[in-house]
């Protein structure tokens, strides 16, 4: 019952995505079944037409009408095929649109979840497997309408042999109705092992697949890798090349060719099973139907009609049973789709708006454990940030900045404790509100391949002059405007050939300028200068103070050196806030932070 949800389910959301795709699939079905019976008939028409002596003009009139309606259903079952590949490429473009628009959307503590992010490959792995779950859901309904259409055209074709066949009487078993029945029971019989078969074939495949897409996991990693020239260089010089192929490629070869040949072995068997099954069933028809000839209960034409329609049935019983046996692998592939379209945001958010140039962020009691995690990454954290205050956040390595920063911006929630902006709880406000209120440069900023006006402005319509404006702030207009075709010159040549490759430095300021360009009440910067040297960061960090002169401004960085021009200083170790002051008052304190300003400025002296 759950698996024919899943089924029903699929084809709602496939007439969704596409409506034109499933009748177009129907019709198709429909032409594709009648076209083999057309010959059929007519072949037995014009071989009964030769028997009795009929006039050529007669002939001329059943050959030109074979003709003309193959010429019709073979034209109109080309045209419906053209158009079934073309709704389903726009289908499956909408499945992936649906699928990118809710990882757009969904909150990023999804995005970091081990679990999901395993339902993201499975999908993509599935994809690649068998192109679209939706569009083999298409598939299979032109099929199995096709066989049904088959048998009934068949049945109602065969069907004055079957009043031959029980009302015959003669000395011989052939001759008997208990051949027809059995004839039908061994059909029957053939239609359920065929329906087992596929199903246990299916499901066999599914599993394997399951396992490989572990294996072919790591090898895309490493061949992702292997086409990026970014990583190329070190491949090369440390030669990780043996180290690549020991982790991945060997055991996508021997692990994996073990899965796959073990699946492929078992359906050739159960294949071969079935084949022979077949035959013996075909050859049990052939029998009933020359035996009844051989009596002169109907002529050389009608031997032909039923032999052909009676073989056809069996054609549209494993057609049927196919779609049938597929469904073992479809449900879990698709179910993947619906889970992550259908997953669930954890955030509620108020409908308070922020609004006016003051604000003031606090943390009260603050502790946060990441999921499945068993230690807390922050331990009551209280701090408050005043409006207009420049705050530098230190620590080592682990002790908790970027996560502090990441509850600040709530891309997740506070396990104990509230944050408060103006007073009133971070969970009040709208996602908009949240999202208007900060710049943020992360540590691991994106520079897309896309023009730089866009990188900096988010796509989309942009002001020109405050564009500059950003790229000279951020220390990069001069050379935007060296560029060929300055702000409209694509980042890196993933999409354009004449693209730029920028150097670290570089892509660090343009995550600047597009901080600035946004223009957000608070500003944070999160070790995005760690690509440059001592003196261009405290370059950097002295020029963007100047510029949000006026507005909130959070600091994070390793270098102690580049935060002491801010009001005030947090440290933070062990993911807790052990100190907080100015620069000099922690001097003065001679606790962690003077400990960590003196490690780094022994290698200055």
């Amino acid at each position: 019952m759950k698996k024919m949800k899943s089924v029903f389910a699929a084809f709602k959301e496939t007439h969704r995505l596409e409506k034109r795709l499933l009748p177009v699939s129907l019709v198709l079905a429909v032409v594709s079944a009648v076209m083999p019976f057309v010959n059929i008939w007519f072949t037995s028409k014009i071989i009964d037409l030769l028997d009795t002596g009929a006039k050529m003009n007669e002939l001329f009139v059943y050959i030109g009408l074979a003709v003309g309606i193959n010429f019709v259903l073979f034209f109109l079952n080309y045209f419906l095929e053209n158009m079934y590949y073309n709704y389903r490429s726009v289908m499956y473009n909408k499945e992936l649109q649906s699928i990118a628009s809710k990882l757009f959307k969904i909150d990023y503590q999804k995005l970091e979840d081990g679990d999901f992010k395993e339902l993201i490959h499975k999908h993509s792995e599935a994809q690649d497997r068998v192109f679209s779950s939706f569009v083999q859901f298409s598939w299979m309904l032109r099929d199995f309408i096709s066989g049904a259409v088959t048998i009934v055209i068949s049945v109602i074709i065969v069907a004055p042999l079957f009043k031959i066949g029980l009302t015959a009487t003669g000395e011989s078993y052939f001759e008997k109705p208990v051949f027809l029945l059995t004839i039908f029971a061994a059909i029957a019989v053939m239609a359920v092992i065929i329906l087992v078969v596929a199903l246990q074939m299916n499901k066999a495949w599914f599993k394997a697949g399951d396992e490989y897409s572990r294996l072919d996991r790591l090898f895309l990693y490493f061949l992702n890798m292997f086409s990026d020239y970014k990583t190329g260089k070190e491949i090369r010089l440390y030669k990780e090349q043996d180290m690549i192929e020991h982790s991945a490629t060997d055991k996508l070869l021997t692990d994996g060719e073990k899965i796959l040949k073990k699946a492929s072995f078992r359906s050739a068997r159960s294949s071969s099973f079935v084949a022979i099954l077949g035959a013996f069933v075909g050859f049990g028809i052939y029998l009933f139907i020359g035996v009844k000839g051989l009596y002169g209960l109907f002529g050389v034409g009608s031997l032909v009609l039923y032999c052909g329609s009676f073989m056809q049935i069996i054609g549209g019983i494993m057609k049927m049973a196919a779609t049938f046996g597929k469904t073992a692998e479809m449900v879990p592939l698709v179910n993947y789709y619906f889970e992550i379209v259908n997953a669930a945001d954890n955030m509620t958010y108020g409908d308070k708006e922020l609004d006016g140039k003051q604000f003031e962020i606090e943390f009260k009691g603050v502790s946060f454990k990441y999921p499945n995690a068993r230690s807390y990454a922050l331990k009551n954290i209280n701090i408050k940030i005043r409006n207009g205050e420049h705050l530098a956040v230190v620590g080592r390595n682990g002790s908790g900045k970027t996560t502090f920063i990441k509850l600040m911006c709530r891309l997740y929630d506070a396990t104990e404790g509230e944050i408060l902006i103006n007073g009133v709880n971070i969970k009040e406000y709208t996602r908009e509100s949240i999202i208007g209120l900060y710049s943020v440069v992360f540590q691991d900023f994106k520079i897309f391949s896309e023009t730089l006006a866009h990188n900096v402005a988010s796509g989309g319509d942009y002001d020109k002059e405050k564009l500059y404006d950003s790229l000279d702030k951020a220390n990069i207009k001069d050379r935007t405007l060296k560029m060929e075709r300055r702000e409209d010159t694509y980042v890196y040549k993933d999409l354009d050939k004449s693209g730029v490759e920028i150097s670290g430095g570089e892509a660090q300021k343009l995550a600047l300028a597009r901080a600035l360009y946004k223009d957000a009440p608070v500003v944070v910067l999160d070790e995005p200068t760690a690509a440059l040297d001592p003196i261009a960061e405290n370059e950097i960090y002295n020029r963007f103070n100047s510029f949000v002169d006026n507005k909130t401004a959070i600091y994070i960085s390793h270098r102690l050196s580049s935060c002491a021009f801010c009001d005030n200083i947090a440290v933070f170790d062990r993911a807790e806030l052990i100190e907080k002051g100015t620069h000099r008052q922690l001097m003065d304190m001679n606790g962690k932070y003077s400990e960590l300003w003196n490690a780094q400025a022994k290698y200055y002296l």
